[in-house]
């Protein structure tokens, strides 16, 4: 076996060399034992569905969580009295224009703090990790939801505890509402927890307590820490019944590392799917898909018309096998070789299965038109260079690592620029988020014929590039090309974070601060 000192030689290696080829293991779809029920959120308890009337207090602390099985976790979340109901990490449903006030209570052993994933903020209440508060501390937001609808959502971003405090809990939903969402809602007649269902898609280790296990190694710190169990709602090898009828999910890969091929499949044929939003929300009309990559922190928001089905069908929500391309091959086979999870990002399997169990009731037809996306004007707008690479066994961000005070991006406030994001060709892919502002993907350059095969929608970009986004991923060799408007109405100097959101990435200083100048 490759032993560690080799592992990091090799690594270490300018220019990465080849050292053999190596054979990618692609494990087949399995279809048994689902049968677990999906946890879906009701109106209190874990992930039950908040609407917020007046001030909001969440306590960061630990607490436990039932798994299927019998079996309890240790877990990490975020509790509030609320109405008279308790909620552990509720999904906070607000309507677009909504004043929030909300108190976060760090209850913890160590530093923390939040950050609310998607929405357009001022710096300070953005959750940055500069803003990272100790044990017994708290910290105060108030701000104005101004997102158009959509489902964002919100995570610790805790100063080099991301990944362990995400992977214990610390995350739920965010969904927005606006007069689009409302159209949809009852031109298709969805009810959010009944069909219209908010999905976590998580990749986990369980010991044989049933616990959560987070432990990298030095080559999973830098390569991301996979599980193998998959997890769907907190739920493993679940199930949901379902009529013949048209469903909505909502799907968040809420994993630190692990990318998904999405695609529902009956036996072993896909069936098609729309998808009608992202990061950002409504896209301008429905768009039919087989399958979209969606990468940690990424969105898909989809329709599935089960009409055609019949009850006893049977359909499962899959992740299909693909290429990790991690290192150009190199990265990948040492991690198969040093890794401690028996399922590789790339290799395929079920993550839900969804019995018909209903007779269908009145057609269903799909809005031809969901929402309004203007393009963002871009004429004159500056170009900047956005390189990922590594050195000396560091993710760098145009020869960056984090730096609590260092400001390596700067630009003028109510400013278009267009970012040129490389990868380098001896990566892995990199998800790469933004805070504070929203982007469109104008093009893909260089993509991997695994990405060029599902782009269909111009300049290279593909289904899940469509409408506005806050998390790219972006392929080794790949350049992805996005705009965005850092406009704004906030009073001075507003500082963000730009990273990698596989968190093991961020935590080990892939991520600069971004400064947005008044």
């Amino acid at each position: 076996m490759l032993n560690r000192r080799k592992f990091l030689a090799l690594a270490a290696a300018v220019p990465l060399t080849a050292v053999g080829a190596y054979a990618i293991l692609r494990t087949p779809a399995r279809a048994t034992g689902f049968s677990s029920p999906l946890f879906i959120p009701g109106d209190g308890g874990p992930f039950g569905v908040l609407i917020p009337q007046g001030k909001l207090a969440l306590v960061a602390e630990h607490g436990t969580f039932p798994l299927a099985g019998g079996k309890t976790t240790p877990f990490l979340w975020y509790r509030t009295q609320h109405q008279g109901k308790t909620y552990q990490n509720p999904i906070l449903n607000v309507k677009t224009g909504t004043q929030l006030s909300v108190t976060l209570d760090n209850a913890l052993d160590e530093g923390t703090i939040l950050h609310w994933h998607g929405l357009h903020l001022p710096g300070k209440m953005d959750g940055n990790p500069r803003d990272t508060i100790g044990p017994g501390v708290q910290y105060h937001y108030d701000f104005t939801v101004n997102n158009r609808s959509g489902t964002y959502w919100y995570h610790t971003h805790a100063h080099g505890h991301t990944a362990k405090q995400a992977y214990f809990g610390l995350a739920s939903f965010f969904i927005v509402e606006d007069e689009d969402e409302v159209a949809l809602r009852e031109a298709l007649d969805l009810q959010l927890g009944v069909t219209d269902l908010p999905v976590v898609i998580q990749d986990k280790r369980l010991n044989q307590a049933g616990e959560f296990v987070y432990s990298p190694n030095p080559m999973e710190k830098m390569m991301g820490y996979l599980g193998d169990t998959i997890l769907a709602n907190l739920t493993p090898t679940p199930f949901t019944e379902i009529g013949a009828r048209i469903y909505r999910f909502r799907l968040l890969n809420g994993s630190t590392a692990r990318i998904y091929k999405i695609a529902f499949a009956k036996g072993e044929k896909l069936f098609p799917y729309h998808v009608i939003g992202n990061d950002g929300g409504l896209l301008d009309k429905p768009y039919s898909a087989s399958e979209v990559f969606l990468a940690p922190g990424e969105r898909l928001d989809i329709l599935l018309d089960a009409s055609t089905l019949s009850k006893g069908d049977e359909v499962y929500l899959r992740s299909l096998a693909f290429d990790s391309l991690e290192g150009g091959g190199m990265m990948g086979g040492m991690m198969g070789v040093m890794g401690s999870a028996s399922l590789a990002n790339g290799d395929a399997f079920n993550i839900m299965k969804l019995a018909v169990t209903q007779p269908s009731g009145a057609a269903q037809r799909l809005p031809a038109r969901l929402s309004k996306v203007n393009p963002i004007k871009t004429a004159g707008a500056a170009v900047r260079a956005i390189n990922l690479e590594m050195a000396q066994m560091r993710w760098l961000i145009n020869g960056n690592t984090y730096q609590m005070d260092a400001f390596p991006i700067e630009v003028k406030r109510n400013t278009v620029e267009i970012w040129e994001i490389h990868n380098a060709g001896h990566s892995m892919p990199h998800p790469m988020h933004i805070h504070g502002f929203q982007f469109q993907v104008q093009s893909r350059q260089n993509s991997p014929a695994q990405v060029r095969a599902l782009a269909s929608h111009g300049n290279g970009r593909t289904v899940s590039d469509l409408g506005w986004k806050d998390t790219v991923l972006v392929w080794p060799g790949e350049t992805v090309r996005i705009a965005i408007d850092f406009s704004h109405d906030f009073g001075g100097d507003q500082t963000y974070v730009f990273h990698c959101h596989n968190l093991e990435h961020e935590d080990g200083g892939m991520m600069v601060n971004l400064r947005v100048r008044a």
